[in-house]
């Protein structure tokens, strides 16, 4: 049976433990066996330290150092290696090659996240090999190492070849040096649908809200965001630009321009954004975004932030929970997951995609993020993705999950903000029928919270139902959170939240709201004068 046959996924991790047990034993064998060590699941080769190595042994032949040419490691002084290690090193090599070309020769079907996950943790882990022997390794060494990850990398994720470089080698390496170091900024996605929300949001960010994050627009194509649709929105604010991902990574295994959410992860991916803060354009903003950035202590421990949905529909929903049970079986849980109520209790559905929070200069957050972006390819999404989700909310934190990449959700389930509605007669039952004109705060929102429990963020627009446009705009002076959750619990067709405390929004929000549907009311009027001019 295959090593990563799909009924013993746990066999996965026998090709790392054989690895880490080859180099423990090139340890044991060459010297090097009184050093200290630390686990090699998260840094195959800390035992290699700088101290040992630098023995009197005489050199390589060739200790060229690659620093300048490749992203996957910083410059450190480069130190002499012993003859005996160089061998040792040369067999781990051999073991990386022949496991980089079974990758290639065994492709994955479309229902294999759980060993896609576990094709990643291996390659994270040459990653990390690569990284602390870089100083070590001779030219070729460093060349066959990049060959072998490579040629991995790409049998698992072809749409990395930039088209425009067809004859590249170093696909991977080069996606990581186009991240510009030490960089910050919001990526959004726009097309001809939601273009509207998107001007709204762009609006409510750097007007309402100055914040100075530059903004990248990320369209599929012409056909997505023609040429006059993003010259008016780079002209709604400061620093905002456009990127076609379609000329950064290969669609041909994408078809972004009708995937829908799809593009989001690749966005993301594509973006030069070292730290990327991905927003839906459902999405408005109660205060700057770049607050995520500056005090939100739980994305800088992980360098991944994530946000709940509401939590409802318990016991529904079978189809996805049973499909991720079945990814996750033989799978040692984060402690994300093990704190998870929709995975523990049952509820629908875990995550509200409205902000997403990367730091792709960690590489296991980089990781992670190549496993949502397979989930969201053409056969991938059409077969399983969006079979058992909602669009590709689920695809982010199963895909960190099930790489092995730290990732961590806000502390509450998302709550609501709107106004207090009274109690429809006839409505509801059981629990439900408890609920009151004082307890019920009802909008067609997702609530999120900051680290001070003070709103944050909310998704579903600043329309009272994006669903019936000629509604008008929200209403919100009122929120609750940790409440019970009731869709559509109004004829008017709103959702309600009851049974803890209605909060009242302070005044800089209601400021912020206020002024944000004035700025929207403002750029309709403008887009509709923009499309009565142009057909683009």
């Amino acid at each position: 049976m295959s090593l990563f046959s799909p009924s013993r996924s746990h066999h996965a991790f026998v090709l790392f433990l054989w690895l880490s047990m080859l180099f423990l034993l090139w340890q044991h064998y060459h010297g090097l066996n009184h050093m200290p060590t630390r686990p090699i699941g998260k840094d195959v080769t800390a035992a290699v330290s700088q101290t040992e190595l630098s023995s009197s042994a005489p050199q390589p032949e060739d200790n060229t150092s690659l620093d300048t040419i490749s992203t996957f490691s910083s410059q450190r002084p480069k130190q002499p290696l012993p003859p005996a290690a160089i061998n040792g090193i040369d067999a781990l090599l051999s073991s990386i090659a022949k496991t980089s070309l079974y990758f290639v020769n065994g492709v994955l079907p479309p229902s294999e996240f759980n060993q896609m996950g576990a094709r990643l943790q291996i390659i994270s882990t040459w990653l990390e090999a690569r990284e602390t022997l870089h100083p070590k390794l001779s030219k070729r060494q460093i060349e066959s190492l990049d060959s072998h990850i490579e040629r991995a990398v790409m049998s698992l994720f072809p749409f990395i070849r930039n088209p425009a470089q067809p004859k590249n080698t170093q696909p991977f390496s080069t996606l990581r040096q186009t991240f510009k170091n030490d960089t910050k900024g919001i990526v959004l996605v726009a097309n001809k649908i939601n273009l509207r929300y998107v001007c709204h949001l762009i609006k409510n960010i750097r007007t309402v809200l100055n914040s100075t994050l530059p903004i990248q627009v990320a369209h599929a194509g012409d056909d997505g965001l023609g040429p006059s649709r993003r010259r008016f929105l780079t002209r709604l604010g400061s620093n905002i630009t456009t990127i076609d991902i379609t000329q950064m990574v290969d669609n041909k295994p994408l078809d972004l321009e009708n995937g829908g959410p799809a593009i989001r992860s690749f966005a993301a991916l594509a973006s030069t954004f070292e730290q990327v803060i991905l927003v839906g354009s459902t999405s408005v903003f109660l205060q700057r975004p770049e607050t995520i950035f500056d005090t939100c202590s739980v994305y800088k421990s992980t360098g991944a932030l994530l946000f709940h949905n509401h939590l409802y529909g318990k016991g529904d929903n079978r189809d996805s929970h049973d499909f991720w049970l079945k990814q996750l079986k033989n799978h040692d849980p984060s402690p994300s997951l093990k704190a998870s109520r929709v995975y523990n209790e049952g509820y629908s559905e875990e995550a509200d995609g409205g902000v997403i929070v990367l730091d792709k200069s960690r590489l296991s957050t980089l990781v992670g993020l190549l496993h949502v972006c397979w989930q969201n390819t053409k056969m991938v999404r059409k077969g399983c993705t969006y079979a058992f989700g909602q669009g590709d909310k689920n695809s982010w934190w199963l895909g960190f999950e099930l790489s092995g990449s730290p990732y961590t959700w806000e502390k509450r389930y998302g709550g609501t903000i709107g106004s207090i509605e009274e109690q429809d007669q006839g409505m509801g039952n059981g629990e439900n029928k408890k609920a009151s004109k004082h307890e019920r705060v009802c909008g067609n929102t997702i609530l999120h919270l900051d680290e001070n429990d003070q709103p944050l963020w909310f998704s579903g627009t600043l329309l009272k139902d994006r669903k019936n446009t000629d509604k008008g705009f929200l209403e919100a002076d009122k929120w609750m959170v940790d409440g019970v959750f009731q869709e559509r619990g109004l004829e008017r067709g709103m959702d309600c939240m009851w049974g803890d405390k209605v909060r009242e929004l302070d005044a800089k929000g209601k400021e912020v709201i206020e002024e944000s549907i004035r700025q929207a009311r403002e750029v309709d009027e403008g887009s509709t004068r923009f499309v009565a001019a142009n057909i683009n």
